[in-house]
């Protein structure tokens, strides 16, 4: 031999593996510090994707009602789907409430046959209330 040690053989020290093993659990708790707040946002996205549905929805039907010539029909009462549970059991989280909806329908000054509607979406998110507001055009069809 010539006198050089093998390091190949060698293992990991005592202050290596705490070393790890604190980096580990940096790790971890950084995870689970955004976990709250990752379930809290998408909470939000999902009223909020459902709240453009509603309002969509009701500012179709105020469309139609323009363009046949109808009277604006009443806004529905639509509930918030809570979801289900995210730890997985398959249980079904209670509604937080309904959405308000409120809509109209206004004619555009200076044309005879072109209106304006809108439908305005609200609800209660915590301490918070949310609004969404969609508009659009909508022609009275000529028989």
């Amino acid at each position: 031999m010539d006198g050089r040690r093998l390091s190949s053989k060698r293992g990991f020290s005592v202050v290596e593996a705490l070393i790890g093993i604190t980096l580990f659990a940096m790790a971890i708790m950084a995870f689970f510090s955004i976990l709250p707040y990752s379930l809290q946002t998408t909470s939000h996205d999902d009223e909020y994707l459902q709240a453009v549905s509603a309002g969509q929805e009701y500012l179709d039907s105020l469309r139609s009602a323009v363009e046949q010539s109808q009277p604006l029909p009443q806004p529905p009462t639509v509930q918030i789907d809570g979801g289900y549970s995210v730890t997985g059991n398959g249980v079904k989280n209670a509604s937080p409430g309904n959405f308000n909806i409120t809509g109209s329908c206004a004619q555009v000054i200076g044309f005879t046959r072109l209106d304006l509607c809108t439908s305005i979406v609200q609800w209660s998110e915590g301490s918070l209330t949310r609004t969404y507001q969609v508009e659009s055009y909508a022609t009275q069809q000529v028989s």
